[in-house]
């Protein structure tokens, strides 16, 4: 007999960085599970409140904005394990550069290349850097983003 865990129900849903609460629509969502929302949403925004460190001077308002993909596992005991996974780099390069549409025919913004090495440290932390920078350097210039020195 195994005494490993069970999963019951596996999530995958949107919630800001730093910002999940137990009203709808996360509350009732974890609630009907009989899971305890202020407790996963203490959990949650203790573990993404760091993501404001690089981003901060680059979003408009809040963290609110700073949407994250969690992978949500509800146990038949009740208890909760979450994966916060990275956002898309074409999302991360536009919220940098504050662009919102662009086209690879024309510049749409800039990014400095210390914040796009360290963009590329972020979302590929465990890939080689030269040639995770090249993949990178090519969703940029599919938005119309210009690396400068």
């Amino acid at each position: 007999m195994c005494m490993c865990k069970q999963k019951l129900i596996k999530l995958k849903l949107f919630i800001p960085a730093g910002g999940a609460s137990a009203t709808p629509p996360l509350g009732p969502v974890l609630g009907q599970f009989g899971v305890n929302t202020v407790q996963f949403c203490n959990d949650f925004n203790n573990a993404t409140s760091g993501l404001n460190l690089f981003f901060e001077e680059n979003l408009e308002d809040d963290m609110s904005t700073f949407i994250l993909v969690v992978d949500i596992h509800i146990n038949e005991d009740r208890t909760v394990n979450f994966f916060i996974n990275k956002p898309p780099v074409s999302f991360l390069l536009r919220m940098l550069t504050g662009v919102s549409v662009g086209a690879p025919q024309t510049v749409a913004g800039t990014i400095k290349l210390s914040e796009f090495i360290y963009l590329t440290q972020f979302k590929f932390s465990s890939a080689p850097l030269p040639s995770s920078a090249k993949m990178l350097k090519g969703v940029a210039r599919s938005i119309g983003i210009k690396i400068i020195n």
